[in-house]
């Protein structure tokens, strides 16, 4: 069977599942994955992208640091169940088994912290060892099990950067694009992992001692040579190493200026360089920290960090927000709007994230602004997209992956498959993966067939006219509020300056808004009934009352931290509306049928989850009260004064409501489900 296996790295190893992922995120994050995808992205998948050698040598980094006390068969239980001869290890890890543990069955059932006093040479060290351990676990998955002898990651990786380092500027150009490919594919060119313990990286300051450290020095002194001997009158150029990303500047001490591109070469790059250039230091931080981020900071961390004025901040966001609104609508913006046109028809209705790569040379280049490259920019540009499982899709995730099944029940052959699958927009360079990555089915002698033990799906929710799609928000990867897809009109907020207060159209009340409830303390609450269409990034809408309350206007936008330091979006176009709440409910293990009530308490969004089991056997008065967030049994006229309390702007107590009163104002704000329930309370016959 060619499918794509479903086993996700925290198959591989359990104790990843209990660890926070804030932690693991240092060793695990890379730049063309998901974040947090080794609870999600099958390891095939991970493998293609990040190579064998990255995942086992940060593997064994996180052994050393996180599960010192576990042995190594539990870390990662498949070891436990392989059998290694030692003559099948690469030197000089081969050496450094017989040396110390003897034999592959006494490696993996050794821990790290047992290994702490094992008489390692110079040549290969704990580390080297782990990893080539943590090599056989993961080797299965990228399909060449016992093709080669086990080597080392970490020797592998230090090779890599050996060679990138010693590589004279003479080098031709096929040499420097072989050498790319085996950075790419080893992880030696992503960000170095976090700072270990002296017992794990060597002496402090230092470079750990084995062979590969020391051959680096030889050949970067061969390469200092070099350089001198080249240069006339004997100066070596100057060549600054490669460095971590500069940090966040602090008010009044902007960070310097960053270094020019080369002119021409990128054009999309110059294109946002120079957009970003007329900004501001702190506007510039706000962008790459915030908008254009894979994991965008909080606004109250981000003030810690820079020390800089909460409200400082969310001023800066606005007018950045306002900034590309209003470029993205103007001739000088038209470019970009041009290539995600091209660039949307080219990738069609799903596409993977090497795809959208290397779908034009200047993706892969960093922004210097945003030390960001400019394919995450251009995923915070997509109005029409979102990630879903490391794809790039313009529809309903699950209805695609529907229709997909449903189109393919004859088995037909892989062309015919693309003829059909073309209709909804699945393009032939992405038709061989997405079918694999498509549960239950499998590719075998050129037909694609359907698995017969998988029941039948039920088809999602109908998907929404497209003349709704051009108006109502949809969501972005990393939360860019932006909703006008690329060549439309801009909307009127982005051409004109904002409108006073005193000019936005009178709405009504949070107090005669629908699923609108204040509590003792006077915040109001509003109800989302979570629906299947929310958990994949529907927008929510929120009723225009609430969205006032909250400070907002027509054709302006909120930007609020949700638990988790998650960035959410209300925009007000048509409507008021989130673009999405799905990393929320996500956090909330929200299920269809649940209601989850929110609140905003300045730039913070708190919200609880209500789930739909807890209505059983509460009768209707229970309902009612569960409707409005309150958990608590309550006699009938108890429940009255609660409900008509949770919907007044005051909290003056004048005694048992008039039953009929009560359901008529209910109605009137729109909540006719608790007037329903509340008649069927007090009025059902006895």
């Amino acid at each position: 069977m060619n499918a794509i296996s479903p086993v996700c790295l925290t198959d591989l190893a359990p104790a990843l599942r209990w660890h926070r992922p804030s932690d693991l995120s240092p060793f695990l994050r890379h730049s063309r994955l998901v974040d947090g995808w080794w609870r999600s992205v099958p390891l095939p998948r991970v493998l293609d992208i990040a190579g064998t050698a990255w995942l086992a040598h940060n593997l064994a980094l996180l052994a050393a640091e996180y599960w010192e006390h576990l042995p190594i068969g539990e870390f990662l239980p498949p070891l436990l169940a392989s059998s290694v001869d030692v003559d099948d290890i690469a030197e000089p890890v081969r050496s450094a088994v017989l040396a110390t543990a003897g034999g592959w069955e006494a490696l993996v059932t050794a821990s790290p912290a047992e290994m702490k006093t094992w008489a390692f040479t110079e040549e290969c060290g704990r580390i080297e060892v782990i990893g080539a351990a943590a090599w056989r676990a993961v080797q299965p998955f990228g399909g060449d099990e016992g093709r080669t002898p086990l080597p080392s990651p970490a020797l592998i990786i230090e090779a890599v950067r050996t060679v990138a380092h010693w590589l004279p500027d003479s080098a031709p150009e096929h040499v420097r694009r072989a050498l790319a490919y085996l950075s790419a594919a080893t992880g030696a060119e992503d960000e170095a992992p976090p700072a270990l313990p002296p017992e794990i990286a060597g002496g402090p300051g230092e470079p750990p001692q084995n062979a590969a450290s020391r051959a680096i020095r030889t050949l970067r002194a061969l390469r200092a040579q070099h350089a001198e001997e080249s240069t006339p009158g004997g100066a070596a150029p100057h060549r600054p190493e490669p460095s971590a990303p500069p940090a966040a500047p602090h008010a009044g001490a902007g960070p310097p200026e960053p270094a020019a591109p080369e002119l021409g070469a990128h054009p999309l790059v110059d294109l946002i360089e120079e957009l970003l250039r007329g900004w501001s230091p702190l506007e510039r931080t706000v962008a790459a920290q915030r908008l254009f981020s894979a994991e965008p900071i909080s606004i109250r961390l981000l003030a810690d960090q820079i020390s800089t004025d909460i409200r400082e901040i969310r001023a800066a966001q606005r007018s950045v927000e306002e900034r590309l609104l209003r470029w993205l609508a103007s001739p000088d913006g038209e470019p970009i709007g041009r290539h995600m046109r091209e660039l949307s028809d080219r990738l069609g209705a799903a596409t993977t994230i090497d795809q959208l790569i290397n779908a034009h040379p200047d993706h892969p280049v960093d922004v210097p602004s945003l030390n960001a490259p400019l394919w995450r920019v251009v995923i915070t540009f997509f109005t029409d997209r979102r990630m879903h499982n490391g794809w790039l899709v313009a529809d309903d995730p699950e209805r695609l992956r529907w229709q997909t099944r449903e189109m393919l029940g004859d088995a037909p052959t892989l062309a015919d498959a693309g003829v059909r699958l073309g209709r909804i927009g699945i393009r032939q360079q992405s038709l061989r993966a997405w079918l694999l990555s498509t549960p239950g089915i499998e590719i075998r002698d050129g037909r694609v067939i359907l698995d017969p033990s998988l029941p039948p799906q039920e088809g999602p929710a109908p998907a929404p006219a497209r003349a709704e799609l051009v108006d109502v928000p949809s969501s972005t990867a990393s939360g860019l509020p932006i909703r006008r897809r690329p060549g439309t009109p801009a909307p009127a907020a982005a051409q004109q300056a904002p409108r006073p207060a005193a000019a936005a159209p009178p709405g009504p009340g949070v107090a005669s808004s629908p699923r609108c409830f204040r509590a003792p303390d006077g915040r109001w609450w509003h109800r989302v009934d979570i629906g299947a269409e929310h958990l994949n990034g529907a927008p929510v809408t929120v009723p225009p009352g609430y969205a006032t309350h909250l400070g907002l206007q027509p054709g302006r936008l909120l930007c609020l931290t949700a638990p988790g330091a998650d960035l959410l979006v209300l925009v007000w176009r048509d409507q008021a509306a989130f673009d999405s709440l799905r990393p929320l409910l996500r956090r909330l293990s929200a299920q269809p049928g649940d209601r989850v009530f929110i609140t905003v308490d300045g730039d913070r969004l708190e919200a609880r989850r209500l789930p739909a089991a807890e209505l059983g056997g509460n009768g209707p008065t229970g309902r009612a009260l569960h409707l409005i967030g309150y958990t608590a049994p309550a006699p009938a006229e108890e429940a009255l004064r609660i409900i008509s309390r949770r919907i007044s702007e005051e909290e003056a107590d004048a005694g048992v409501p008039d039953p009929q009163e009560l359901i008529d104002r209910l109605s009137r704000r729109g909540d006719d489900d608790i007037a329903e329930e509340l008649r069927q309370s007090l009025f059902a016959p006895h």
